[in-house]
């Protein structure tokens, strides 16, 4: 990230305040769509995605530590086949601010602008890596980056919320697990 000066440092922590979420509680979802984002600063969280034909949840992403993250279920398009929210998976705390305060301070501020732009980028960067992994990697290299990434997350979360992220089924994980294990 660039540097950025004390002064807009402070600036940007003006508009942040302090929330925790309780393991298993529901942070941003459509039913209470929020023009917020969040910054965490201790725990898991998921964003997941509902399809709305068969009530069946997949976990997009696992977040954690420093990882920031805005729910976009406000924006209404036509062809939404998916609901989407994001639960704490673990009890968790944030820095939480308006999506529209950031924007008026990045309007303002040069140091913000290149700080919202570069969130942008980043994100598209995450989102474009976790296409790639779907697409190419088979379901252990997916478990070890994850296991790479989060050392202990069997011992943070069910089994069944893993599988859910790699995009198998919790049979399919305590296979791998047990192969790896093993050798």
């Amino acid at each position: 990230m660039p540097e950025i000066s004390e002064e807009s440092v402070n600036e940007f922590k003006s508009i942040l305040k302090e929330q925790s979420f309780k393991s298993q509680e529901t942070i941003a979802s459509e039913r209470n769509a929020q023009k917020k984002f969040y910054i965490i600063t201790d725990g898991i969280i998921a964003n997941y995605s509902q399809d709305k034909r068969t009530t069946k949840e997949y976990i997009r992403a696992i977040l954690f530590d420093k990882h920031i993250f805005v729910n976009l279920t406000d924006i209404d398009f036509a062809e939404d086949i998916s609901t989407d929210y994001y639960k704490s998976l673990t009890d968790s705390n944030f820095l939480v601010g308006e999506v529209e305060d950031f924007y008026a301070l990045a309007l303002k501020n040069n140091e913000l602008f290149i700080l919202l732009n570069k969130l942008n980028y980043v994100s598209i960067y995450y989102l474009h890596n976790r296409l790639d992994r779907l697409s190419l990697l088979d379901a252990t290299d997916r478990y070890l980056i994850l296991k790479k990434r989060i050392p202990n997350i069997e011992n943070l979360i069910p089994q069944y919320q893993i599988a859910s992220y790699l995009n198998i089924t919790p049979v399919q994980l305590s296979r791998i697990r047990k192969k790896l294990y093993s050798n």
